[in-house]
């Protein structure tokens, strides 16, 4: 993915979080932030005028008017603490809510009609869409915030101390000219190097932000794949391996983090010296004013401090550069990813099921690869209800097939027509099952009596777990293998889809077994249309062989993808339990 520029970035960013910005309560809440910005410059302009006070009354050693500067400075500072407070306050909710609006978006347009899963298919996706939406989301609402915070801050700060420093200035000869304001200029000259400079030191870190910040997402990836596969790569001996990968992706987050903190070091070192020199240069420069006594001393301390302030409000750039530049890599991540998923969707030429047969019929059906290279057919087929399908012949073209047949595989050419169904059922070899009462996991989409929950779990073989159908548990590790194919026949025995597509079950639960399961749903739903990857084991009355089609090359890119989708029919079928609605 290219990198935008900043202002594109900047646009791109509101666009997506136009809907959120346009709701009362979010104006409400920015308003809510600004009165409250407000009311801290007001009360900086306080301190400064009371700081005048203040410094005259020591000079003039006037006790009385000492004791009442006292008294309301007292006052400052508790507006101060209470400002702060609200202002950190209404920040932080700002910041929760629109992460809330934008991750609902994020998550809606990537777990949305198997999105997630064509997304990971492409050469070109973007790496880590669960980094990007938990964390980089975060970054980009939270420095959106502060940034704008921060900024309208120091701009109402730069207007209010512009005209106090004006004032004090007076005039003074430079080479023999009235140069009025002079300390104005100062400010204005002082905070322009200081950007320059800053911009110059800081240039690399935008770049190895955004490095880290990928280099950080693929070694959390890399752990959380291990985990996940934990019982795999124990079998399979493969410690050694994966702590080597680990090792090598923290190598690369090392590098990445050395690049950065070079960067960071510059400009940290640089910010160092400027912040210190800051409220020293305007006491230096007004010296001789007060020395020949034309300045007293509040009025010297006024004028420092109205001077760090200006400089403050001027250095805004420069102070904000680190925060700009993870702002800039997090929200590019995510406009990024949201691009990915929107090209996705609209790629020309996909391949759509038409609902509207009264059979499934495939006609010239060709799938292909992602990169466009042939995986198999021409199909031609028609498989009317009630039909009992044993699909044969490449692993990976029954996996593309039954997507297509799902609406999730868009790549290929030709005719696929589903009968006119309410549901679709699908039953991978590793079903997925989400953290839910055991009632809920088997409750299909119009509802069941909880007598039918319990009747299902006995016939497939699961009747001492209707016992537990309120229980809540990690059924993926409570069940075996088996057992939660088991789970699914009684999903769909409930559900009755009009449609179903099964895996290879065979190799989980033997042919026998199978054979006994798919005779309780022929006679549940004999109407419904069955296929199933069986490679022929369970001899049912039809069957439809899948080739490879032959001289037609096939890149590496084809090859890649055509290993990664013949693992486990599973992979398509993470977002829904048994079968889903169409």
């Amino acid at each position: 993915m290219t990198g935008r520029a900043s202002p594109s970035t900047l646009r791109a960013f509101v666009a997506l979080s136009a809907p959120w910005l346009g709701r009362w309560r979010t104006r409400g809440a920015i308003l809510l932030l600004l009165l409250l910005t407000a009311s801290q410059v007001a009360l900086a302009i306080a301190f400064n005028l009371w700081n005048a006070r203040l410094f005259d009354a020591l000079e003039q050693r006037n006790a009385a008017a000492l004791l009442r500067e006292v008294w309301i400075f007292a006052l400052i500072l508790l507006g101060i603490v209470l400002s702060n407070a609200a202002q950190l306050e209404a920040k932080r909710g700002i910041a929760l809510a629109w992460r809330q609006a934008l991750t609902e978006r994020l998550l809606g347009a990537w777990l949305a009609d198997g999105r997630h899963w064509r997304l990971s298919q492409l050469l070109d996706s973007p790496d880590n869409p669960d980094g990007r939406i938990a964390e980089d989301i975060r970054i980009a609402t939270e420095h959106a915030v502060e940034l704008a915070s921060t900024l309208f801050f120091c701009s109402t700060t730069l207007i209010a101390f512009l005209g106090i420093l004006w004032s004090l200035s007076g005039v003074v000869q430079v080479l023999g000219l009235p140069v009025p304001g002079h300390m104005v200029w100062l400010a204005l000259l002082y905070a322009a190097m200081g950007a320059a400079a800053a911009f110059a030191l800081g240039r690399p870190l935008t770049t190895a932000t955004e490095a880290r910040q990928r280099a950080e997402a693929d070694f959390r990836f890399g752990m959380a794949r291990n985990r996940d596969h934990a019982e795999a790569l124990g079998l399979a001996r493969g410690e050694t391996t994966a702590r080597a990968g680990l090792a090598q992706r923290f190598g690369a987050l090392s590098v990445a983090w050395r690049q950065q903190s070079e960067a960071l070091r510059n400009l940290t070192g640089f910010q160092s010296a400027y912040t210190t020199l800051a409220p020293i240069l305007p006491i230096l420069v007004s010296a001789p004013r007060y020395l020949g006594g034309q300045l007293s001393l509040g009025g010297l301390m006024q004028i420092a401090q109205g001077f760090q302030q200006t400089v403050v409000a001027l250095s805004w750039p420069v102070d904000q550069a680190a925060r700009l530049a993870e702002w800039h890599a997090s929200a590019d991540r995510v406009l990024a990813l949201l691009d990915a998923i929107e090209s996705a969707e609209a790629e020309p030429g996909s391949l759509r099921p038409d609902d509207r047969g009264a059979a499934l019929a495939l006609s010239g059906l060709i799938l292909r690869h992602p990169d466009g290279s042939a995986l198999c057919g021409p199909l031609d087929a028609t498989l009317p209800l009630g039909s009992r399908v044993s699909v044969t012949g490449d692993a990976a073209a029954a996996t593309a097939l039954f997507l297509a047949i799902a609406g999730l595989w868009p790549w290929g050419e030709g005719r696929l027509v589903r009968p006119a169904m309410h549901a679709l059922g699908a039953l991978p070899r590793h079903p997925w099952l989400p953290d839910a009462t055991l009632a809920d996991l088997l409750t299909p989409p119009s509802g069941a009596p909880r007598a039918a929950l319990a009747a299902a779990l006995d016939v497939v073989g699961l009747g001492t777990l209707a016992t537990r159908l309120d229980e809540t548990a990690d059924w993926a590790a409570t069940l075996d293998e088996g057992d939660r194919l088991r789970l699914g026949f009684a999903r769909l025995l409930l559900g009755r889809p009009d449609l179903v597509l099964m895996d290879d079950l065979p190799a989980v639960l033997g042919a026998e077994e199978t054979k006994r399961l798919l005779g309780i749903l022929t006679m549940a739903m004999p109407q419904a249309i069955l296929l199933v990857a069986d490679h022929g084991a369970l001899d049912l009355p039809e069957r439809l062989e899948l080739v490879a089609p032959v001289n037609v090359p096939r890149g590496r890119a084809a090859q890649a993808a055509a290993r990664r989708r013949a693992s486990q029919f599973a992979d398509w079928l993470r977002r829904g339990f048994g079968h889903a609605q169409e």
